[in-house]
């Protein structure tokens, strides 16, 4: 059962790692690196969290977050284009799109989770 965000949750920071919280708005995306994970910041800036991506995805639920392949989970507020294989997501304005591929076993899903957030 798909229920909608709660906007609340938006202004609560979230933890990433063990000293470092951030809002959930402010998170681009997160890049799985073996244990370690990658968060990409709205702002351009990257850190590196020794928490594993599934525990950071557990800790966003009930955010606009969903994991497009098996080592990315995106926020669907910063997506720019939706293709079939890619998705574009605006790091900053001066800065070129990033591509992210959607794995074929999660399009259908992705899409649904797409259209109940609109």
């Amino acid at each position: 059962m798909k229920t909608t965000p709660n906007f609340s949750k938006l202004h609560v920071p979230v933890k990433i790692g063990s000293r470092m919280k951030v809002f959930p708005n402010q998170i681009l995306m997160l890049k799985a690196d073996q244990n370690y994970t990658h968060v990409f910041l709205k702002n351009g800036s990257k850190i590196l969290s020794s928490t594993t991506m599934g525990t950071i995805e557990k800790r966003l639920e009930g955010n606009d977050f969903f994991r497009v392949n098996r080592s990315t989970v995106i926020n669907t507020r910063h997506i720019i284009k939706t293709g079939t294989k890619n998705l574009e997501i605006q790091t900053t304005k001066t800065d070129k799109p990033v591509l992210v591929k959607i794995s074929r076993r999660r399009t259908k899903p992705f899409l649904a989770f797409t259209n109940l957030n609109n």
